[in-house]
């Protein structure tokens, strides 16, 4: 063979061997090249319990891990779950009982990780925090009900939700308030913080750093409870991901959760760096990031990445939901927590 001749039959070789490399790369179900990031698009809710996601996009952890978010807002955890039952998005930032209550009709949705936890209190303002002083009992509710003529009205999210299945304890549970006395009203996060400020509500359940730009605007602005007065170990928000995306995309899940962990511990290490980098998603142009630093340091600021530990608190919780109407039927709550992804990223 002539040299000529070998240097086709090589090049020929080389040729086939690439086409082959290719048809393998177009016919394997999710292959991919190594260089192709995870494309995924994450829902949140405007707290900021989901700085973390925020963190991790902003300080570039994302992309290094070799993922590409595309980030969705959304007013409440029952919406956003509702999108991500449907397909529209692979991750959710929200809270963890529209999360179970749609697994427990059929939705194939896991937790993988937590975020924060103990995150919502009761403010009141006007003249029903006046009438209160800070203190509230089903006697002081109903003595300003009589005094007044009218319901106290408490704004809150959709039934459901965290915020509503936690005020609802508080109210019915705790204090045992005539339910009578009260007009429970169901809005959007950002719409509840401009409903009270404005004195269309009495009270509302708000998070940060709503708590914080609140109190900011109107010193007068007071918590009737906190976090733990609500519901002791209150659950908060999580990290949740359909069924499919978790099949698909494991390898991706543990380095963005690894992300997640790293964005917590920035929190609180760091809390000025981390409410510069939020503040870019939340609340840009409306607040400094001063006012988010704020925030962070507040006592209602409990940010936990590890899923393990809410477990019994959530399974509280959701036996509440039960039994006022919010879910139905039995939901497994050890079942809807995947721990997999977590307790690899947090080894690493």
């Amino acid at each position: 063979m002539t040299a000529l001749t070998r240097r086709s039959a090589m090049l020929a070789m080389a040729a086939v061997a690439s086409l082959t490399a290719a048809s393998l790369t177009a016919f394997t179900p999710g292959a991919a090249r190594a260089a192709d990031p995870v494309k995924l698009e994450v829902g949140y809710i405007p707290i900021l319990a989901a700085a973390p996601l925020f963190i991790l996009e902003g300080e570039g952890w994302a992309r290094e891990a070799g993922i590409d978010l595309k980030l969705t807002k959304f007013e409440s955890g029952p919406h956003a779950i509702q999108a991500m039952a449907a397909g529209k998005i692979d991750l959710l930032y929200a809270g963890v009982a529209p999360v179970l209550v749609a697994r427990s009709k059929g939705a194939d949705v896991s937790v993988i990780a937590n975020s924060a936890v103990e995150e919502m209190v009761v403010a009141s303002r006007g003249e029903f925090a006046k009438a209160l002083g800070g203190k509230a009992t089903a006697e002081s509710i109903a003595k300003f009900v009589a005094d007044s003529g009218r319901k106290v009205k408490i704004g809150t999210q959709p039934p459901g939700s965290v915020p509503d299945t936690v005020l609802r304890h508080w109210l019915f549970k705790v204090l045992k308030a005539d339910p009578a006395n009260l007009e429970i009203i169901s809005m959007g996060i950002e719409k509840t913080q401009q409903a009270l400020l404005a004195g269309a509500l009495d009270a509302a359940t708000i998070r940060e750093p709503t708590v914080t730009v609140t109190q900011k605007v109107d010193p007068n602005v007071g918590l009737l409870a906190t976090g733990a007065e609500m519901f002791p170990n209150q659950p908060g928000t999580v990290i949740a991901v359909r069924g499919p995306v978790a099949k698909e995309h494991g390898e991706a899940l543990t380095r963005l959760l690894k992300a997640h962990i790293r964005a917590v511990d920035q929190i609180a290490k760091d809390p000025a760096r981390s409410a510069k980098v939020a503040n870019e998603y939340l609340g840009k142009g409306l607040m400094e990031p001063a006012t988010l630093e704020a925030a962070f340091r507040s006592p209602g600021s409990k940010f936990v990445a590890d899923p393990h530990g809410v477990v019994p608190a959530v399974e509280q919780m959701m036996a509440y939901a039960k039994e006022i109407g919010s879910a139905e039927g039995t939901i497994p709550v050890a079942e809807a927590f995947d721990f997999r992804f977590y307790d690899a990223a947090a080894a690493k």
